[in-house]
Formats: structure tokens, C-alpha cells, sequence
């Protein structure tokens, strides 16, 4: 794997573990699960942060299984570094072997030696003598072998101790020159954002030059009748400069026609821009509207904000891009007046149908969550605030009817109460009444 994949893979794990924290930290958040005595929001922190070492765990044996060179330098290196110890303990083993039996073999050379003598003094034992003499070579002669095969040995295990040390110094020297590799890179871009400057620099001053050309060709006409053959030279030398100089306005032409696209792109993006929201009290009005667009627009990198309409609490403001001009961002602010509309436990919408498995409770759930939504809007709540039902809520109207068959009757309730500044706490509930044509709400909830 390239550098440039192993740098596209710690990017990608890096953004799905900031992707899958949030999710699960807001998943754990909206249960109000608590753990060891925390409060939800500490939980769900805590939530997040285990699933983070979780992923980033995951992460780490991911790596060990794609890069093998990796995983076997990290998880043999102390069996290499044992192993190459063992070896060394062997080599010393053996050569203390190996002077045992060179000692042992000077021995024998001098009892051969002393044996020699007592040849000369017994002329009877000469026989016995030569074959102990022959007995004690070949002893001498398999001594030698294998001492021969265990240098052989040895330096086989040294070889190969040698070959796993040079793998791993490969390894280093593979991280090291990826390492000099985007130093470079980073040189080069700062060698690159240098030029860039330098040609800025060059083409102000080849402007500069090309007015004092201009004004040296007036003074040069002036001047024709008396200076012909220079004219004609330096005209030769205008008509080049002036060639680089149209090829300069035109690149210059061309920067600003792409500054332009870029204005009018960075307009189009600034349309139905979300801002954010601002809650209203009765004394509040466009003052607290365009410190809020401006504070926005400052974060979002514009120069300011410049509110277009405004409006006065109690309610609630939801503040849009409406375009973009000199640098300020035009915002719209659409107002939703502070009303209630519903009590806790009203019965928004309801429906009654036979219940024949999942795929028809998930329409019919389905079906009165779009009249809810559209309730919702008709009595002027936002639209940020009236999505329902969500996965979440779909997902719970589907436990409650599971195991159910037969007609029943189902109804999304109102666990508070509803404002149109607030976003409503709905769920679907069973409600009691008899089968067939809908009854009067509210109707009682089915324990």
C-alpha cells in the first residue's frame, strides 16, 4: 500500500470515528440512558468516548491484518530478539565445545606422544600401541567433523538471525523515506506558494514597465526625425513587450472572470442558507435578529450580515441566506409567532384498521404521520420542527403493534404540550374505542 492509500485510510477511519461518536453519543443522548449514576448527557459521552477506542481498537487490528510486513515485524520482533539471543547462547555453547575437544585432542596428542616412547622402551608392545593409536585418530577425526558441523549449524542460525535484522532495517528505512518523502512534499508546496507570489510581483511590475514604455514611445515620436534606426529598434522591442503585456491582460481578463464566476457560485450557495433559529421574547425584535445573522455570518467566514424584514417576540425566528453582496451575507428571517396549540395527551390524528403483519402497520402508521406533519404546518409550526414521524417513532409504533391481530386502533399522542416555538414530543400510542368508523378524540390510551 502507497503512502498516499495509507494516508486516505488514517483520513477515512479518523472521519468515521468522529461520525460514528456523534451518532451514537445523539443516539444515547435522545434515550436518556444512564449509566453508573451519570446524567444522560455524561452518558452519552461516555457512550462515545467507548465507541471511539472501540472503532480506533478495530482500526489497529484492521492494520495488523492488511499490512503483514507490519504485523510480523510488531508481533515476532521479541520472538526475533529471543531467538537471535538462543543463537548466541548456542555459538558460545559451542565454541566452548569446541575448545573442550581441542583440549581433549592435545591430550590425546600427548599421551600419543608418551605412548611413542613407551613403543621405543617396549619393543613387545608395539602392535597394541599402533592400533590405540589409530583408535585414537579416528576418535581425533570424528571430533573434528563434528565440530565442523556445528560451525555449520551455527552460522546457518547467524545467517538467518542476519536476514530477519535486515527485514526489519527495511521496514525502518521504508517508514524513514516515507517520512523524507512528505517533508518534500511540504517543501515543494511552500517552494510552489513562493512562485506563486514572485509572478504576482512580476506581473505588477511588467504593468509598471508597460506605462513607462508608453510614455518613452510619445517622447520617441516626438523625436522621429532625428532618431529613425533607434525608433525602429525600440518599436521592434515595444511590439514585444506589448505582446507579453496583452498575454498578461488577458491571463488577467481570465482571473477575473473566474472571480466573478466565484462571486456569483458563493451568491447561488448563500440562497436558503441555514443560519439557525432565535427564540424571541416580547421585547425583542430585529436588534437580536441581526446580532444573531451577524455573529453567523462572522463564523462562516463573510464580513457581516445585513437583515432584510424583521420581526418582533414573542415567537420564533429562522434566519436564511437570501444572497450575497460585497462580502455581507443577506439574511431572510422567517417568524413563527408563540402559540399554543395542543395539551399534553391531545390525540393529533388517529386510524383504525385490521392489522394483517408489518407491511400494513408500517403504511398505516406511515399515513397518519403525513396528516400529522401536515397538521402541523397548517397551524403554523416550522418545518424544521415538523418531522414526524421519524425511524425512531416509526420504529416504536411498530413494537407497540407487534403480536397485535385483529382491528385496533392506533394515534399519535402528545406527550406535552404543543407550541409552534418548541419541537413537539410525539409518539404513537393504542387507543381504545370500538372498531370501524373513527370516534370523537380524545379517546383513552390502550395499556
Amino acid at each position: 500500500m502507497t503512502f498516499w492509500a495509507l494516508l486516505f485510510l488514517v483520513l477515512f477511519l479518523s472521519a468515521l470515528v468522529a461520525y460514528l461518536g456523534d451518532k451514537v453519543a445523539k443516539w444515547a443522548g435522545k434515550r436518556h440512558y444512564r449509566l453508573f449514576g451519570l446524567r444522560p448527557r455524561q452518558t452519552a459521552t461516555l457512550v462515545a468516548v467507548f465507541t471511539g477506542v472501540g472503532i480506533a481498537l478495530l482500526s489497529y487490528l484492521g492494520f495488523l491484518l492488511v499490512f503483514r510486513d507490519a504485523r510480523e515485524v510488531i508481533l515476532q520482533a521479541e520472538a526475533i530478539r529471543a531467538e537471535r539471543d538462543r543463537l548466541k547462547e548456542q555459538r558460545a555453547a559451542l565454541e566452548a565445545e569446541a575448545a573442550r575437544a581441542l583440549a581433549e585432542v592435545n591430550a590425546l596428542r600427548g599421551e600419543r606422544g608418551a605412548l611413542l616412547q613407551a613403543l621405543e622402551r617396549v619393543e613387545g608392545l608395539r602392535e597394541a600401541a599402533s592400533r590405540e593409536l589409530a583408535a585414537l585418530r579416528e576418535e581425533v577425526a570424528r571430533l573434528e567433523a563434528r565440530g565442523k558441523a556445528l560451525e555449520e549449524a551455527l552460522r546457518a542460525r547467524e545467517a538467518e538471525v542476519k536476514a530477519k535484522e535486515e527485514a526489519l532495517l527495511a521496514l525502518e528505512a521504508r517508514l524513514r523515506e516515507a517520512e523524507a518523502e512528505l517533508a518534500q512534499a511540504r517543501k515543494e508546496r511552500e517552494a510552489l506558494l513562493g512562485e506563486r507570489e514572485r509572478l504576482e510581483a512580476d506581473l505588477v511590475a511588467l504593468q509598471g514597465r508597460v506605462l513607462d514604455l508608453r510614455r518613452s514611445r510619445e517622447v520617441l515620436e516626438e523625436e522621429a526625425s532625428r532618431l529613425r534606426e533607434a525608433l525602429a529598434r525600440v518599436r521592434q522591442e515595444l511590439a514585444e513587450e506589448e505582446r507579453r503585456v496583452q498575454g498578461l491582460l488577458v491571463q488577467a481578463r481570465v482571473l477575473e472572470g473566474q472571480k466573478g464566476q466565484l462571486a456569483e457560485g458563493l451568491a447561488r450557495l448563500s440562497q436558503g442558507l441555514y443560519l439557525g433559529e432565535v427564540r424571541l421574547g416580547p421585547e425583542e425584535g430585529p436588534v437580536a435578529l441581526e446580532e444573531m445573522a451577524r455573529r453567523r455570518a462572522l463564523l462562516l467566514g463573510f464580513k457581516g450580515a445585513r437583515l432584510l424584514g424583521g420581526a418582533k417576540g414573542p415567537g420564533l425566528a429562522v434566519l436564511e441566506g437570501a444572497g450575497y453582496e460585497d462580502g455581507v451575507l443577506l439574511v431572510r428571517a422567517r417568524f413563527y409567532p408563540e402559540k399554543r396549540l395542543w395539551p399534553a395527551g391531545e390525540v393529533l390524528a388517529s386510524a383504525t384498521f385490521l392489522n394483517t403483519g408489518e407491511p400494513r402497520a408500517r403504511a398505516v402508521l406511515l399515513e397518519v404521520g403525513e396528516r400529522v406533519r401536515k397538521r402541523l404546518l397548517e397551524e403554523g409550526v416550522p418545518p424544521e420542527y415538523a418531522r414526524f414521524p421519524t425511524e425512531t417513532d416509526l420504529a416504536q409504533g411498530l413494537l407497540l403493534l407487534r403480536g397485535r391481530s385483529g382491528v385496533v386502533r392506533v394515534g399519535v399522542v402528545a406527550l406535552g404540550e404543543v407550541w409552534t416555538v418548541e419541537p413537539p414530543l410525539l409518539a404513537f400510542r393504542l387507543l381504545g374505542g370500538p372498531p370501524g368508523p373513527e370516534v370523537p378524540v380524545p379517546t383513552r390510551e390502550v395499556r
